[in-house]
């Protein structure tokens, strides 16, 4: 039988979308432990594990915190920016690869084999200009230059420089960089093989995400992971539900548990199967929700969302 190994993400438990405290990462390892995960995924920002938070005598009891609970470290989940500075005299690249370099030395303190970076990401799918392009997602408001894509290959060139920068400095750390698509920029999943192959670096592969896929089609998600084949390195689980308005009108989008969401599970799993994907499934709450009564949720709710999808995702080893 094919083991699908699961990870719980931290990001979860920040107290971004909850009501009540960020948990510490000790308790979060007990958490992934009780619920029957194989690993945790590291948030690396606060409040959670910043690496400046952590000292080299701390991370080490960590790691030795987790190895008692026979929990791994799979992924240091950092989400970068690698989008061009707007001013010539507040560089942004610099500190986003100042940054993935203690990230990338906290992975190799916590047994971590992979970086997760974000090529752009400005904390939405659609930023304020997306539909004043001519040929592509506009990354500002209509002038000479976006009607002539310039405005989007500057950005594309400034992510690509940014990631092999990133490459050479993982590579000094034995890590591996997992780049995960997401928008203003890497819009589909073909941005993301694309971008990744004009890197050209053997420690640089791909985080890919079901949820992220542009169709929910058997043939497209085989076809997909396929292709993406043993660059896979990651891969997140959660659910998506788009919610509609008058006229069927799509107006949000909005997290849901895994099995609940629109996302085609079993063909994704059969193809990683397919491939011998060997790499952890990281169960993430990324996003703001709200409960019957409109009331935050409660980090109960957390809790029980990580189980329901953690028994979820297991349940799909019996349907490959």
């Amino acid at each position: 039988m094919y083991k699908i190994k699961q990870s719980l993400d931290a990001v979860n438990y920040g107290a971004y979308f909850y009501e009540g405290r960020a948990l510490t990462m000790e308790e979060i390892v007990d958490r992934a432990a009780d619920m029957g995960y194989d690993a945790v995924d590291i948030w690396p920002h606060r409040p959670l594990c910043f690496p400046l938070d952590y000292s080299k005598d701390q991370r080490k009891r960590l790691l030795d915190y987790a190895n008692n609970k026979n929990i791994k470290f799979v992924s240091i989940d950092a989400a970068t920016n690698y989008m061009r500075t707007d001013h010539a005299l507040v560089p942004k690249m610099e500190k986003e690869l100042l940054y993935v370099k203690e990230c990338c030395e906290l992975a190799q303190d916590l047994d971590c084999p992979v970086v997760r970076i974000l090529p752009a990401f400005i904390g939405y799918f659609w930023n304020e200009h997306w539909d004043q392009g001519y040929g592509n997602i506009a990354m500002h408001s209509r002038t000479l230059e976006v009607s002539k894509l310039e405005d989007y290959l500057v950005e594309w060139d400034s992510i690509r420089a940014g990631i092999i920068d990133s490459g050479k400095i993982a590579s000094d750390y034995g890590v591996e960089l997992a780049v995960q698509g997401h928008p203003p920029v890497v819009n589909c999943v073909q941005d993301l093989i694309d971008l990744v192959d004009e890197v050209n670096m053997p420690n640089v592969k791909i985080g890919l995400d079901l949820p992220l896929f542009e169709s929910q089609e058997d043939e497209y998600i085989r076809d997909t992971v396929l292709k993406v084949g043993d660059k896979m390195i990651h891969s997140h689980t959660l659910g998506v539900i788009m919610k509609s308005g008058p006229s069927g009108q799509i107006y949000a989008s909005e997290e849901v548990v895994p099995g609940d969401g629109i996302e085609n599970w079993v063909p994704f799993m059969k193809a990683c199967k397919e491939i011998n994907y060997q790499g952890y499934f990281a169960y993430e709450q990324c996003a703001p929700f709200l409960m019957p009564g409109h009331t935050k949720p409660d980090l109960a709710e957390f809790d029980r969302r990580q189980q329901v999808g953690f028994d979820f995702i297991k349940s799909l080893e019996d349907l490959i």
